[in-house]
């Protein structure tokens, strides 16, 4: 092993990505680095804009038929395992979804039984849901994952992560956690989603989540996110397996960290408590002191609570003094995918030595913290990328460049 690299550290060997700002790891970080407004207008009657879609034809396969997140996470994986020179296993595959795989075609004809003169039931639906509760369910959540451990003969521990907007994170986290133990040799880990749809936004307009404008992380005229679709996927080695392939890696993954704070299901912690304890166990597992870390990938959804909460955990664990971005304002709010996008851009950060900006935002609110507002080009060793989802669950992931 060379002397520069520690026992059992962890290297991301390959990307794949699919999102508002491109179709390749290349394609997204010049989007990042122009400070691009990557989402689209929904031409919808709903009162909300703006999503970020997919700009490129994403490929068909005959297994995921109308199942357009599942498509998004094929694409990742392939261009990944492409990127990394398809490393041999033993595999480990961790993949974020929502929704229980359930594709927007799916969700019509569950819900489309409740509507009567154009009227939806919650009691019948309630009722009905009730009744199934001892039944079989109607949609396997795992299928995705079951067919990349199929199509790779995936030998080590697999699964599927269903935290929310923390699900992807928390995926990579899983992965890295079995390559330290030994269980595999490579890790496929990443996360996908499709939210930009109709019937995908309705859930959040009932909510009162979603812009009814554009959105604006940290801005003071805020007023919550607008929603995309992407897939995101990292390779993750170990250091000696991958020097052993002379592999040229991105960047390391020096740790994770992970919380719960069940304050709200749709609101966080007022002070996001459960935000610094995640940030605060990702510290510790990575061995970094809070003055390592070069720059932060908030959350920053742009809702006017979720902000509040996010910078005063920051505020508390970093101070005021180090770099914080969200890109959510360009490229849309990816959900399950969200974690695994950012933490590309992340990586992005990293190879190119830059800060990403805060698309959207124009007039800052008084926060305790330091948000960049345009792109900047600086020297950078750490980034920490937060993901903190619905009903408290947060995810903190942090990359280090290599020596």
């Amino acid at each position: 092993m060379g002397k520069n690299v520690r026992e059992n550290e962890i290297w991301v060997t390959g990307i794949g990505i699919a999102c508002s700002a491109g179709t390749s790891f290349t394609e997204v970080t010049q989007s990042i680095l122009d400070h691009r407004l990557c989402a689209q207008p929904t031409g919808l009657t709903l009162p909300v804009p703006m999503w970020g879609v997919c700009p490129n034809e994403i490929p068909s396969h005959p297994h995921f038929v109308d199942d357009r997140k599942s498509l998004l996470g094929l694409f990742a994986v392939e261009q990944a395992m492409h990127d990394a020179k398809s490393p041999n296993g033993p595999y480990s595959i961790f993949m974020g979804t929502g929704l229980s795989s359930i594709t927007p075609a799916q969700l019509e004809e569950d819900l489309y039984p409740f509507v009567k003169d154009g009227i939806f039931d919650r009691e019948a639906m309630a009722q009905d849901l009730h009744r199934q509760t001892a039944a079989p369910a109607r949609h396997d959540p795992h299928r995705f994952v079951r067919f990349l451990k199929e199509k790779y003969n995936a030998t080590g521990p697999c699964g599927t992560n269903f935290s929310a907007c923390a699900a992807a994170s928390q995926a990579i986290a899983e992965g890295m956690r079995v390559l330290r133990r030994g269980q595999a040799k490579v890790a496929i880990v990443g996360g996908h989603d499709s939210m930009a749809h109709p019937m995908g936004m309705l859930s959040f307009v009932v909510l009162g989540a979603l812009s009814s404008t554009r959105c604006r992380p940290f801005d003071k005229r805020r007023d919550g996110f607008m929603l995309g679709e992407g897939s995101a996927v990292l390779i993750l080695e170990r250091a000696e397996d991958a020097l052993k392939r002379g592999v040229i890696p991105y960047a390391r993954l020096c740790g994770a960290g992970s919380s719960i704070d069940a304050w709200n299901v749709t609101a966080p912690h007022p002070q996001g408590v459960g935000a610094e304890r995640s940030m605060i166990n990702a510290l510790r597992d990575s061995g970094l002191h809070h003055s390592d870390i070069d720059y932060i990938n908030a959350h920053g959804t742009g809702t006017p609570l979720g902000d509040i909460a996010e910078s005063s955990a920051i505020s508390r664990v970093f101070g005021e003094h180090t770099p914080v971005s969200s890109i959510k304002g360009a490229l849309g709010h990816c959900i399950a995918a969200a974690g695994a996008i950012e933490a590309v851009v992340c990586l992005a950060a990293l190879q190119k030595q830059f800060l990403p900006g805060t698309f959207g935002l124009e007039e800052e609110e008084n926060f305790e913290i330091n948000v960049v507002k345009n792109a900047q080009l600086i020297s950078i060793s750490y980034t920490l990328s937060n993901s903190f989802g619905f009903g408290g669950q947060n995810s903190t992931l942090i990359f280090g460049a290599i020596n």
